[in-house]
């Protein structure tokens, strides 16, 4: 009875001495990737895309690996973030600004990574274009010739532009948004110059009377 006491006491020692040992190998190994001196395998890039000129946030920018051409684009405010390997190639780039590429350096000692990229304005040059409503010339002719016009279309044009029509006209459209809001405007200023007393009368005043005569003259 006591040779088996003494060998089940023997054997839960054993077993004690294997989990201890294998609790210090898991402890040792989970210290040991966790340590800072070992290289980092996938690294998280976070960094602002400025202008070059002013260091204005650029935003909408495009922020990608050159290794399998994926990425990000910036915020409103020129923020990005996008994960990286060790040695990749990251290019910034948008448009009507220069491109520009950083490399992910391979002794990091974190897994990630700050920066802020300037980016300079590029300035493109077009040639002189001209823009015709017909390819040439001759086309120009033969198609005018070909409209007909009567001897009378030049009087019927003036005749649309004469001025009584045209404020007939436009006395029938009446007044847009912009124009409402003006006067609006305009009419609450004029109460609030002589808000507390009483607004003058124009009836007995000689430059309102000589400014009525000659918008009537002028119609």
């Amino acid at each position: 009875m006591q040779f088996a006491t003494l060998l089940r006491m023997n054997s839960l020692y054993k077993i004690g001495l294997a989990v201890t040992f294998m609790a210090f190998v898991f402890l040792t190994n989970g210290w040991a990737q966790t340590s800072p001196t070992d290289s980092v395998s996938v690294v998280q890039i976070s960094g602002m895309v400025v202008t070059g000129d002013s260091l204005a946030p650029l935003g909408y920018a495009t922020v990608y690996r050159v290794r399998d051409s994926r990425g990000t684009m910036t915020d409103a405010n020129g923020f990005f973030s996008i994960p990286a390997l060790p040695g990749d190639t990251v290019r910034v780039s948008s448009l009507g600004y220069i491109a520009q590429s950083f490399a992910v350096p391979m002794d990091l000692v974190l897994p990630r990574m700050n920066v802020v990229q300037p980016l300079g304005r590029d300035t493109i040059s077009l040639e002189e274009a001209f823009i015709y409503p017909w390819p040439s010339r001759e086309r120009f002719r033969d198609e005018f010739l070909e409209l007909a016009l009567s001897t009378d279309a030049y009087s019927i044009g003036q005749q649309r532009l004469d001025p009584e029509a045209l404020y007939d006209r436009l006395m029938e459209v009446g007044r847009d948004g912009s124009e409402v809001y003006n006067y609006t405007v305009q009419q609450q200023a004029i109460q609030n110059r002589y808000v507390g007393q009483l607004p003058p009368n124009n009836l007995f005043n000689p430059i309102a009377w000589a400014k009525f005569l000659k918008s009537l003259r002028d119609r």
